[in-house]
């Protein structure tokens, strides 16, 4: 009964939130909500997300980026050829990557290849690879490794110089794309994405590594020459160089149509790097493997029935969850509500009104609304209510939104 009594309750405020209206007003303040300089910077630079910022058509970013990686490709080789880390790093990519791949993907595409670490590495798990960078340096390095393999009868990769976001091989070339490091100072992630996916063959795998690697700004990495190529202006370009969350990645994946889409932390990494220490000009963070399957061909309506079943199934157990969450998020004064609350946990009335334009006295009614359906939670804090997001099918709806966090969000910084 004390169920039924909740579920009646969670309706009844369901409906009166689903009717509500408001009236949207200029703000009175005009001051931002007071953070560290660089926690400022970090959360103007996500306000739009990498799906919906405008792709760059600056054709001196792409030389620009490709003068660097020439200059730095015999520092960068040596750092991950290092004999301190090299065999313990050697094995642990080997066991990411062989659980990232099927069995099945042979014929396998490095792009970003650089100095070849990874295409090396997966031509000793057995694979056929390709390894493609526009860096001449990084090919040079990559290529007198390779003939140094092949005269001691081990397996070589072939390596080309090729653009990453628009590769000129022919479609259904590979089993596997992978690559590591380069999703971030990638101009265009979203054609990137979908020239890789024609590339695979129907039912093929992809594997990316990355990680939000200058959340406060790409001004962070202190690296010689660095700041005179990836300056400000650059960075505005590459629209994940400045991503606070890996989520951001995982969305273009998505958004390209890959299937079965995951992000699985690399929790054996970060333990090397905290151990050995990060590559020169970043500082060690939790990295993930981007997996996700280009769509299977299917012949007979059969089949196509079966997988449409198969899908609305599984989702039946949540479809509830979901109904509810997608209602709520509905009205666009709500949403941008749980954006805000989203991106800044413990905000006050007055705050969220700041960011969502509306007055505080509408803000608390959608607060009291949003409460009594236990999706957020006040906290007294002295004279004010500090409000946090609490249900998790909402905020997992906010992340396939592309909603930012921030460094004001524990759970994720």
């Amino acid at each position: 009964m004390a169920d039924e009594d909740q579920q009646a309750r969670r309706r009844r405020a369901l409906s009166r939130s689903s009717s509500g209206t408001s009236t949207r007003r200029r703000p009175r303040h005009t001051q931002s909500a007071v953070l560290p300089s660089h926690c400022a910077r970090a959360v103007s630079t996500r306000g739009r997300s990498p799906m919906t910022r405008p792709v760059s058509t600056d054709r001196t970013v792409q030389p620009t980026l490709t003068h660097y990686w020439d200059g730095r490709a015999r520092e960068y080789d040596a750092h991950q050829q290092s004999r301190d880390r090299l065999r313990v790093d050697h094995a642990a990519w080997g066991r990411g990557f062989t659980e990232a791949l099927p069995e099945a993907a042979v014929d396998v595409l490095d792009v970003g290849t650089g100095s070849g670490y990874l295409a090396f590495l997966l031509a000793d798990l057995g694979k056929r690879v390709v390894g493609t960078d526009l860096s001449e340096s990084m090919l040079d390095i990559a290529r007198a490794r390779a003939a140094d393999r092949a005269g001691e009868g081990r397996p070589a990769p072939d390596f080309r110089q090729d653009d990453a976001v628009e590769p000129s091989f022919a479609p259904g070339s590979f089993d596997a794309i992978v690559n590591r490091y380069v999703m971030w100072t990638l101009r265009d992630p979203l054609a990137a994405l979908t020239n890789w996916k024609r590339l695979l063959r129907p039912g093929g795998t992809i594997a990316v590594v990355d990680a939000p690697w200058f959340p406060y700004g790409i001004e962070a990495n202190q690296t010689e020459r660095f700041a005179e190529h990836y300056s400000a202006g650059v960075a505005r370009e590459l629209p994940l160089a400045e991503s606070s969350s890996i989520e951001d990645t995982v969305a273009v994946v998505r958004q390209a149509g890959f299937l079965h889409v995951t992000a699985t932390p690399l929790t054996e990494i970060l333990e090397i790097d905290t151990a050995r220490g990060a590559v020169p000009g970043h500082h060690v963070q939790l990295q993930h493997v981007i997996t996700g399957v280009k769509a299977p061909v299917t012949e007979g309506s059969d089949q196509h029935r079966d997988i449409a079943v198969e899908a609305v199934t599984s989702l039946e157990p949540q479809l509830g969850q979901w109904e509810r969450a997608f209602t709520v998020c509905a009205h666009p004064t709500r949403l941008k509500l749980l954006v805000a609350l989203h991106a800044a946990p413990e905000a006050s009335v007055s705050d969220l009104a700041h960011a969502v334009g509306v007055s505080p006295n509408a803000v608390t009614q959608a607060l009291r609304k949003l409460e009594d359906l236990e999706i957020a939670v006040p906290r007294r804090d002295g004279r004010h209510r500090r409000w946090r997001l609490t249900d998790a099918t909402v905020h997992a709806l906010l992340h396939h939104v592309s909603a930012p966090h921030s460094p004001l969000h524990p759970e994720h910084a």
